[in-house]
């Protein structure tokens, strides 16, 4: 389980620095839509993760919670380094932090830190909820096999 979450942990660690910081060359790190594709790069590792932890786990066909777990804690090992990149950047680059406070309903409280927070919690809660539909959608898919 530790492996599996690693892994791909890893992978999404790298894919959302790697897409963030290739929007940033090309100066659309503002657009906030762009975003969709984090959640795209999350959803795909999380399903390959749990699909491997299915494929290997031969529990109970009902053993959901331990599925939630490796999930979550795949989103973990992503989205806390993630976080933590995410705040060192937006302190030393005022420019978009600055934009991002003026597109913000509480402005001047959005900090680097807040916004960050704001990255982990999205990422936590999409975990959550996408991990429970995954791995049933995985039991389903192999009791019919």
């Amino acid at each position: 389980m530790k492996q599996i979450a690693f892994r791909y942990g890893l992978m999404m660690f790298l894919g959302f620095t790697g897409f963030f910081l290739l929007m940033h060359f090309f100066h659309l790190s503002e657009n906030y839509y762009l975003r969709v594709f984090n959640g795209i790069i999350h959803l795909s590792l999380l399903w390959l993760a749990l699909r491997e932890w299915t494929r290997g786990h031969h529990g109970a066909a009902s053993d959901n919670a331990s599925g939630v777990v490796v999930g979550i804690f795949t989103t973990l090992v992503g989205v806390i380094p993630f976080t933590v990149f995410m705040a060192i950047f937006l302190s030393f680059d005022p420019v978009l932090m600055a934009y991002i406070q003026r597109q913000s309903p509480i402005g001047e409280l959005f900090t680097p830190i807040t916004s960050s927070l704001f990255i982990f919690v999205e990422g936590l809660g999409l975990s959550l909820i996408a991990s429970y539909l995954m791995v049933r959608v995985l039991d389903m898919i192999r009791s019919q096999a």
